[in-house]
């Protein structure tokens, strides 16, 4: 671990935090619809939602940091402009859901790329396109196994919409940025 302990559980809080403001989106837009179990909610979504994307944080930012030339330069400001983005993407997707898919799918990839030209580098294309491969085949094991399902008009890539992979390398670049940032925080 790169990593102190401490940042480590600053950087799960953060993940955890934000996560159901973005899944409250797609909930209550019908983009994604979880079904009833025993399992408690927090808000409208799984506990254990939150608990992922926290984890899925974690592994970014030190993923990063195992990689050649972290950045030393970022600031916390970085970080607050990548989680807004990545939020605002969040948005985007829950608003576009009933609008025509490949248009709406364009746009949310061609913000993903200027995202990674804001946020990220060459290094954190591997924390992107990971994290895009890594989420999509959780979410699609998921709607598999009958956990909730995107709407019937954007299920179209395994399952999940698809501009999912593009929202997951949003976050995994601002989630590799977040680990250069705590690294160099003192």
């Amino acid at each position: 671990m790169k990593l102190s302990p401490l940042r480590l559980v600053i950087l799960f809080a953060v993940g955890a935090f934000v996560a159901p403001f973005g899944d409250h989106g797609h909930v209550a837009s019908g983009t994604t619809q979880y079904f009833p179990t025993s399992t408690p909610f927090i808000w409208d979504g799984p506990f254990w939602f939150p608990i992922l994307v926290g984890l899925a944080t974690v592994a970014n930012a030190e993923l990063r940091l195992h990689l050649p030339s972290p950045r030393t330069t970022l600031t916390v400001g970085d970080g607050v402009a990548g989680v807004a983005a990545v939020m605002g993407l969040y948005a985007l997707t829950a608003l576009v859901h009933h609008q025509p898919l490949v248009p709406s799918t364009l746009l949310v990839v061609a913000l993903a790329a200027l995202a990674w030209h804001r946020f990220g580098d060459k290094p954190a294309l591997i924390c992107g396109f990971a994290t895009a491969v890594g989420g999509v085949a959780v979410e699609s094991a998921l709607v598999a196994a009958g956990v909730f399902r995107y709407a019937d008009d954007i299920d179209v890539l395994l399952g999940v919409a698809p501009w999912l992979p593009a929202l997951y390398f949003v976050f995994g670049i601002v989630a590799a940025q977040l680990g250069e940032i705590a690294a160099e925080v003192r």
